[in-house]
């Protein structure tokens, strides 16, 4: 099986395709492995000198690349360091086959857990994150802060998330739009996923509590799409006087490309949660001044926290030149996060002492990056708070405190 090694100088298992197997007997095979828990099959998660941890390799995808480099930045620090409790972190991944995206994140997820016997998987967000969910759940397999705020197993036993849920999020942006920016007709563009389509039904379900009318909505396709100024010229027509965009990166920047095209000041953009970052949603000429977000972190550039501080440091120490945005500091707070349930587990580490130490962490001090964080047996859920941004001048100030929905 051919092997690479990843930007932090972690194994990285090359995926190969196996062709030949029929829909039908991929149904069989999965549900059977889905029944027989994964320590009866593998002892290799932890050795002498090793912790195996699963990741996603590199996927081209902007955000799910960052985070990971952040995630990947931590990992490569405690290594430096000799470990946690003299064992080596081992990160294995591979690379999507091709296909639909989720589907490819679930199957590696899946390998990384049945073939590879990884300890933990760290990440796997997006709409991915749902089905690597049940995946941990029925494997018995810790799956850790997937970037996502659609998984929502507080009672999990197996799954810990991160960070503030989409329907508080959007309770607090919606209150903020119509009672303190006056919104009206609301509009929206969205991913057309469970990500995108959740905001969307989101906002016609809220209309009457807040008070305004949906506009219009327009679906994008493509996770990189190209001009989409006859898309915006149509939701223009529909006299929106704000536009939610739950989007991703590169879908906002063409989006940002276009309201700058058809010269479209009067409107307000919102970002939504994830996309609050300034790397691709700020483009030349300032189209995109102004827009409103709910930020999960403070600015990775400016901030003068202690945590961010060293983010930084490391961010330089091991990737010189690489341009900090929150996708990669948000890897490495939770990267972080998980490296304290390893150190709390102790040298003789399990899985289930490994959740034992997570569910003990009280109070959690991220050096300012993000709220103190405690989880419980029924409480798996680790940053509640955001607060409500908007971009000036390039960066994203804050315009509240932490929020809590």
């Amino acid at each position: 099986m051919p092997m690479t090694r990843g930007p932090g100088g972690e194994v990285l298992l090359q995926m190969t395709r196996v062709r030949g197997l029929s829909a039908w007997l991929v149904r069989v095979i999965v549900v059977g492995l889905v029944a027989t828990p994964l320590e009866a099959q593998s002892p290799t998660a932890v050795s002498a000198d090793r912790v195996l941890i699963g990741m996603e390799a590199e996927t081209g995808v902007f955000p799910v690349d960052e985070e990971n480099v952040g995630m990947r930045l931590v990992i490569r620090e405690v290594n430096d360091a000799g470990g946690v409790h003299g064992r080596a972190l081992e990160v294995r991944g591979y690379p999507r086959a091709g296909g639909a995206a989720v589907d490819q994140a679930v199957a590696n997820a899946r390998r990384l857990v049945d073939e590879d016997g990884v300890f933990f998987l760290l990440n796997f967000g997006g709409p991915a994150a749902v089905g690597v969910a049940e995946l941990a759940m029925a494997r018995e397999v810790p799956h850790l802060f997937p970037h996502t705020a659609l998984v929502t197993m507080d009672g999990g036993r197996y799954v810990f998330t991160s960070y503030p849920r989409y329907a508080g999020e959007s309770l607090v942006m919606l209150e903020h739009l119509t009672e303190t920016r006056g919104a009206r007709r609301i509009g929206i563009v969205h991913a057309a996923n469970i990500y995108g389509e959740y905001f969307r039904d989101r906002l016609g379900s809220q209309a009457t509590r807040f008070g305004y009318a949906v506009a219009g909505a327009h679906a994008l396709e493509e996770r990189d799409p190209g001009d989409l100024s006859d898309a915006m010229a149509a939701l223009r027509a529909t006299r929106p006087d704000t536009v939610v965009m739950a989007v991703y990166p590169a879908q906002a920047r063409r989006v940002m490309e276009a309201k700058a095209a058809l010269a479209w000041d009067d409107v307000t953009m919102v970002s939504s949660g994830p996309l609050t970052d300034e790397q691709y949603l700020d483009v030349p000429g300032g189209a995109a001044e102004g827009t409103v977000g709910f930020c999960h972190y403070p600015d990775p550039n400016l901030a003068e926290a202690p945590g961010i501080e060293a983010y930084r440091a490391l961010m330089r120490r091991y990737h010189p030149g690489h341009p900090m945005n929150r996708y990669s500091l948000y890897g490495y707070v939770f990267g972080r996060l998980a490296l304290e349930g390893l150190e709390r587990a102790g040298r003789d580490l399990t899985r289930e002492r490994f959740v034992d130490a997570m569910e003990s962490i009280r109070e959690w001090d991220s050096g300012g990056i993000l709220p103190p964080v405690s989880f419980s047996s029924t409480d798996h859920h680790a940053q509640p708070a955001g607060f409500i941004c908007e971009l000036r001048d390039g960066r994203f100030e804050a315009m509240s405190g932490w929020i809590e929905p």
